[in-house]
């Protein structure tokens, strides 16, 4: 019987003729390698400005067809001269060489994709899904915000930029916002989703680091400069900014005896116009038929009714901008670096929003839910985005006698900020009679039902006046700073091969504040008391009808809403922002220290890690046991209401607990070009600053102020811990191809999850809920909790070959496919909703893939999708779930010669939503979110045109 090894080296080139993998997309040109005579272990040597990133990875082209791939565990270093060509090989053999699972996506790879955001870039990859959500109208952009590994919430992973840590601004989230790192000036990514000792352990999903270039990472000068611009068909329809465009400057030089010291630098700007119309009820459901209007839950309703409906128009510019810089020395036994990044993310966004709102609404003689009234209502929010991203770090290797020595000290330093955002409600006193239905049959557009006379007055925006503000600034900050150090001793024995060891401590100061403009967040009337005039209520507002503010008309919804306005923002603002934090005795009332403070909350989080692991070499097997202790002290405050409306403290909030945490990577490599992989650790996650230590949080009906959601901190979370089982095989070739197959298994305790209840009011709200504010069943309650046990099983799948075995021209096409299925199980602790799935965790991903790649013409043509998630767990309504996601991008590259390059590229060709939350796992019932407008969110399609020039 032939041998599993024979079979594959029968299979495989020989490795006399095998060079790195070859690339799916450039042409092999000529680079230098250098290696060192000593024997070394199969562990990567840190790159300076990429952490501790595999030397082949430095490559941004492949060998030559007949360079002999070195084997792994033969050579102490390899350093392959970057290329100005396909980087592509270079991803795959660092996947290949990896200790662990790995998913590596090349420069090359990045440039092909039409995104402009790295979040949808990296769901190509297998097991890799992005998603933003509506709080603050995110998904409205057009754009995916967070990641998630094998379907782990975004906060269960670890986030690096050149192999440290990345502040995490957010409050309410361990995890980073995409939105800030741009696709540009970037080397390569990788995606561990088995780690090992010398990472962070706070990674139970897995851990990205994104890196970038230096001047080593190019054969020699290099610069390149590429333009782009783009347009959202969504936004040309309606009439709002849709336009943009990106500008991208690169350099590299290396300079000095022997090119030893290296500049690498970029710079970029990036502009667009996004729409977005979004759909969703305005208040809860009932259940349609009198005969089931006592059921404990609406899931035992067999229909259910609504009756208020809202439609949104969500108008962006987005502005983003930045780049790194690297400065390098390498040495025969010394390296020196400095690496700094910088980006910022800004988006100017309207909310414009119609309502459909029934009044005495009830059971008709048939039993039948329905409103005998209408009022029809419209409002306005700016929901702007400032955010703000920056790394530094600096460092060095030494390496002297059997040594190697890893140090450097870091800083990252983020801001999310939300600054000027201004409300306006607008309602008359115009009551339209009846009867109403708001029907609900076609999910994705519901519309008002009633006599078209009827709806010809609802239809009428004039016959709502311009009636009351709010506002409120919010900022959040996170500052890390760190050290770390790890050595390396090479023994010369035929198993223990080296020793790693190290350390790292880092201090990260966090703030967050949220100041409403007016006592309690309560209503600023225009024309009103501070102006002298009457405190006017809802229905007899003293401001302009909306015909008459300034804006402009347009076409939206098929006309499910009549007149839509889009109003002026610069208009609205001014009736509020120059008044904010005053006085309004007779109306808002005075603004106290209550006011300032009550949302504002202060913490320091100190890590302390230490590690160890050995190399261990037996035959074709490497053996990599490891041990990782990391001690958190969490300190913090925020502040607390005395129950007056007026006073307060802030009070103290601490935590420290301890972890250890043992690693065992364990890869059979039976060939070069083959691995079969087992993992097994224990991991945790840290729960997020604004979790244990934050502000409770309101949100408001417009019309009533009463309270429809409230979101409140858990002092007593405790961390999440998990022990992860992993096991791969690998299979590549030399014509850029690999098949992959991983099994994965874990078993976590104490997740953490939001639950939604519908209790009554909490005595815990800050002292911050306006006066006339009252609530009912209907009010929702957020919380995050410790679940008990969770359980997460998949397997992964993964497959990419050009075709290069097809005739002349045909040899340019390559497909690539990855699929991942899995199923996870929960206990939630939650009374008469003891078992869930786990938020976030889809049971199918999937990508399908054809590129071309032939002389000038290269094309690439990817499907992703992501199948149903569960977004929050409700005690008494059907849970809540974001449907699949599905995204069709096509991108074109013509090379004209002389370094020019120009590309045509189309995303979300198929047009489909970009956020569709419902109640329950089908596709009946959108989501009621109180905290957020629009259950159903479509963006459009994005069409780019742009031409690179590298000389």
């Amino acid at each position: 019987m032939i041998s599993f090894k024979k079979a594959l080296t029968r299979y495989l080139i020989p490795l006399t003729t095998v060079g790195v993998i070859a690339p799916a997309m450039a042409q092999p040109t000529s680079h230098k390698i250098r290696t060192h005579s000593k024997k070394a272990e199969p562990r990567a040597v840190a790159h300076p400005g990429a952490g501790t990133a595999p030397a082949a990875a430095k490559a941004a082209a492949p060998a030559t067809p007949r360079q002999v791939l070195t084997p792994v565990a033969k050579a102490e270093r390899i350093e392959v001269t970057a290329l100005r060509g396909g980087t592509v090989a270079a991803a795959l053999d660092e996947q290949r060489r990896s200790l662990g699972v790995a998913s590596v996506m090349s420069r090359e790879q990045i440039e092909q994709a039409p995104e402009t955001n790295l979040s949808d870039i990296l769901t190509r990859l297998p097991g890799v899904s992005a998603y933003s959500d509506m709080s603050g109208g995110q998904a409205a952009t057009g754009e995916s915000q967070y990641m998630t590994i094998r379907g782990l919430d975004s906060s269960y992973n670890a986030y690096m930029l050149n192999g440290e840590r990345i502040a995490p601004a957010d409050p309410t989230t361990r995890a980073i916002s995409f939105d800030m790192l741009a696709p540009f000036g970037i080397t390569s990514i990788k995606v561990s989703k088995s780690t090992t000792a010398d990472m962070d352990g706070d990674a139970i999903g897995g851990a990205i680091d994104i890196r970038t270039p230096t001047a080593f990472d190019f054969s020699g000068p290099y610069q390149k400069i590429t333009i782009q611009g783009q347009l959202n068909d969504n936004a040309a329809q309606i009439g709002t900014q849709d336009l943009g465009g990106t500008g991208q400057v690169e350099f590299a030089r290396r300079f000095g005896k022997d090119g030893r010291f290296g500049v690498y630098a970029t710079g970029y700007y990036s502009s667009k116009g996004v729409l977005a119309d979004a759909v969703s009820p305005n208040t809860s459901y009932s259940p349609t038929l009198l005969s089931q209007a006592g059921v404990t839950t609406l899931n035992q309703a067999s229909e259910l009714s609504t009756q208020q409906l809202k439609y949104d128009l969500f108008s962006s510019s987005i502005k983003r901008y930045g780049g790194s810089l690297s400065l390098n020395y390498r040495g025969d036994h010394q390296e020196v670096y400095f690496v700094g990044t910088y980006g910022q993310y800004n988006v100017t966004m309207n909310d414009n929003q119609v309502s459909m709102r029934g009044g005495n609404s009830g059971y008709n003689a048939d039993g039948i839910y329905q409103s005998a009234t209408a009022s029809r209502g419209q409002y306005f929010e700016t929901d702007d985005s400032a955010q703000l991203l920056t790394t530094q770090k600096l460092g060095g290797i030494t390496r002297t006698g059997n040594w190697t020595v890893n140090y450097d000290i870091f800083n990252s330093y983020g801001v999310q900020a939300s600054p000027n955002q201004v409300e306006a409600s607008m309602y008359g006193n115009t009551t339209v009679n009846g009867p109403f239905t708001f029907d609900v049959a076609n999910t994705t557009l519901p519309r008002a039902v009633a006599s078209p006379a009827a709806l010809g007055q609802l239809y009428n925006q004039n016959i709502a006046r311009f009636w009351k503000t709010q506002g409120r600034d919010s900022q959040s900050t996170a500052d890390m700073f760190g050290i770390h150090s790890d050595a390396t001793y090479r023994f010369h024995s035929d198993i223990l091969k080296s020793v790693v060891f190290g350390f790292k401590i880092s201090d990260t100061q966090r703030e967050a504040w949220h100041h409403p403009y007016f006592h309690d967040d309560n209503n600023f009337i225009y024309d009103g008391p501070f102006f002298g005039g009457q405190n006017w209520p809802y229905y007899n507002g003293a401001g302009p009808v909306v015909g008459n503010i300034p804006g402009k008309n347009v076409n939206a919804f098929g006309g499910a809403t009549g007149d839509f306005r889009l109003l002026d923002r610069s208009w609205i603002q001014n009736t509020t922002v120059p008044y904010k934090y005053q006085n309004d005795p007779n109306g808002a009332g005075n603004y106290t220290k209550n006011d300032w403070n009550a949302n504002t909350s202060r913490g320091s989080e100190r890590i302390y890690a230490g590690f160890v692991e050995l190399n261990l070499q037996a035959g074709p097997v490497d053996i990599h046991p490891g041990f990782r202790y990391e001690y958190t002290d969490f300190s913090g405050s925020h502040w607390k209401s005395n129950g007056d409306d007026a006073t307060g403290e802030f009070i103290r909030v601490k935590q420290s607990y301890g972890n250890p945490l043992p690693y065992l990577n364990i890869n059979y490599r039976p060939t070069e070009l083959s691995v079969l992989r087992f993992s097994v650790r224990r991991a945790l996650t840290r729960p997020a600053f604004g979790l244990i230590n934050g502000a409770t949080t309101l949100s408001l009906d417009s019309l009533t102020n009463r309270i429809i959601s409230v979101s409140q901190p858990n002092p007593n979370l405790r961390p999440t811990t998990a022990t992860v089982f992993d096991f791969s095989g690998e299979l590549y070739n030399h014509h850029a191809g690999v098949i992959s197959a991983s099994v994965y298994y874990k078993q976590i305790q104490k997740f953490i999850f939001t639950s939604v209840s519908g209790t009554s009011n909490s005595s815990t709200l800050g002292g911050n809920v306006p006066t006339n504010a009252y609530t009912d069943n209907g009010t929702e309650y957020q919380m995050p909790k410790n679940g008990g046990g969770a359980t997460l099983e998949g397997i992964e799948l993964n497959a990419q070959q050009t075709l290069y075995f097809l005739p002349r021209w045909l040899g340019g096409f390559g497909v690539n496919g990855n699929i991942t299925l899995q199923h996870s199980t929960a206990k939630s602790n939650i009374a008469g909703h003891p078992n869930t799935a786990l938020p976030r965790a889809p049971e199918m991903m999937y990508n399908l893939g054809v590129f071309y790649n032939r002389g000038p013409v290269h094309f690439d043509l990817n499907y992703n999708y992501i199948g149903t998630q569960l977004l929050s767990v409700n005690s008494s309504l059907p849970d809540f779930y974001l449907q699949p996601t599905q995204r069709l991008d096509l991108s074109l590259k013509y090379r004209f010669g002389w370094g020019l390059t120009g590309t045509l590229a189309m995303q979300n060709l198929l047009n489909t939503p970009a956020y569709w939350e419902t109640m329950g796992k089908g596709k009946s019932y959108l989501a009621y979110d109180g905290s957020a407008n629009g259950a159903f969110v479509q963006t459009g399609r994005m069409y780019l045109a742009g031409l690179t020039g590298q000389f």
